[in-house]
């Protein structure tokens, strides 16, 4: 090489250039294009897979996305132990943890667990279905288990809601804004998109065979257990009434979002609550999504509803022997599937509020009818209810 770059032929190649610098002059130049084409190509694609790559993220809206059909086994193993600390520190009434845990906690909803724990022995059997959320990092979490009262042998087998989050240090925390608690009292503001997910996440049939199955266990273990039936719709519910009155929050104005709540709305929240704990089983909860409370039948069961004329009463001594009135009895809950695709509103009347849509065929629990329209649980509805077009719906079984 080192011969090669002589002076003699260094003289040759100027000389050739020399006398055929036009030629020399035109093929520099198409090489200069050539790199260029080459480099401006190159950064074009990166660009466009850049732009494809964010777009990607940024398309997908709240409208257009849809869970995954099965449920994932994604941070299966952080979500259960997340979980498994959540429910030892209800029960153990254990605050500062819950704190970590589910986040924001209210004062109101802190001595309302500080009420209801006091009958809880344990937790068990704690199995979450997962399905990722549209946020990176984001699950919606059901969680089937089944609480052990105190001084009761049969356990209450319940359907949990979670949302849950990734955090900025990559630890899993529970968003508490979508329990079931601040759900009804709206204490912390409620996202409009995340509440919509949360509603096609309930409509799911996946989510649909989660609830009836629970809901055939609950109601086998409480017809099967009179002291389990006495914890939860006497026991329970009592101390749950005797804390909504003494809390003040009866007089925390609830805020749904974007409706004025009237004062049908009020009282329907006030008796969702006296009979509601945040850890109901999804037997009526189930409905209202977020279901952190043992058995909505805390005072709140479908099948032994009754009348606000009729709630609350003790049968008198004196009146045991006698023949009592007949009273009126709420309809027991019954199943129904949308025939078409339907708008869910939160009222009996076109003028209401749209809060969504439900495709065919979703099954959906309904707890009779108010008009032209069937009232059907729904979570973003007002304490977990709403109104469908009767037209829309076939009740199963006919």
């Amino acid at each position: 090489m080192k011969d090669f770059f002589n002076k003699e032929t260094l003289d040759n190649i100027k000389q050739f250039c020399t006398e055929n610098k036009k030629y020399v002059g035109v093929a520099a130049i198409l090489i200069g294009l050539i790199l260029i084409l080459i480099v401006v190509v190159a950064g074009g694609h990166n660009d466009r897979h850049s732009d494809t790559e964010s777009g990607s993220q940024e398309e997908i809206s709240v409208k257009d996305f849809e869970f995954e059909k099965d449920y994932t086994n994604d941070a299966k193993d952080d979500i259960s132990t997340l979980l498994a600390d959540y429910y030892k520190a209800y029960v153990g009434d254990d605050l500062d943890t819950l704190d970590k845990l589910a986040t924001p906690m209210s004062d109101n909803e802190k001595s309302y667990i500080g009420v209801v724990s006091q009958y809880y022995e344990s937790v068990n059997d704690i199995t979450p279905y997962t399905k990722n959320g549209l946020k990176k990092g984001s699950y919606f979490v059901s969680v089937k288990n089944s609480i052990k009262f105190t001084g009761v042998d049969t356990q209450a087998p319940t359907l949990d809601f979670f949302y849950i989050e990734t955090g900025k240090d990559g630890k899993l925390f529970i968003n508490n804004v979508y329990s079931n608690f601040n759900r009804t009292y709206c204490e912390n503001a409620l996202d409009d998109d995340i509440m919509e997910l949360i509603s096609k996440y309930t409509a799911s049939s996946e989510f649909a065979d989660l609830h009836e199955d629970v809901q055939k266990a609950y109601e086998q273990a409480v017809s099967s257990d009179a002291n389990l039936k006495n914890m939860l719709e006497t026991t329970l519910t009592g101390a749950i009434k005797q804390w909504y009155t003494s809390s003040g929050i009866a007089n925390l104005k609830k805020s749904d979002t974007d409706t004025q709540t009237t004062e049908a709305d009020t009282q329907q929240a006030e008796d969702a609550s006296e009979s509601g704990d945040q850890q109901t089983t999804d037997a009526n909860a189930g409905q209202n999504a977020d279901q952190q409370t043992t058995d909505a039948n805390a005072g709140q069961n479908a099948d032994q509803q009754t009348t606000d004329a009729n709630a609350g009463q003790t049968t008198d001594q004196n009146a045991a022997n006698q023949q009592p009135a007949e009273q009126p009895q709420a309809p027991a809950e019954y199943q129904v599937v949308t025939k078409d695709v339907v708008k869910v509103r939160d009222g009996a009347s076109t003028d209401a509020k749209e809060l969504g849509l439900l495709k065919e065929q979703v099954t959906l629990t309904a707890y009779g009818t108010e008009g032209d329209w069937t009232i059907v649980a729904y979570s973003a509805g007002t304490n977990g209810r709403a109104y469908i077009k009767t037209e829309n719906l076939q009740t199963v079984g006919q």
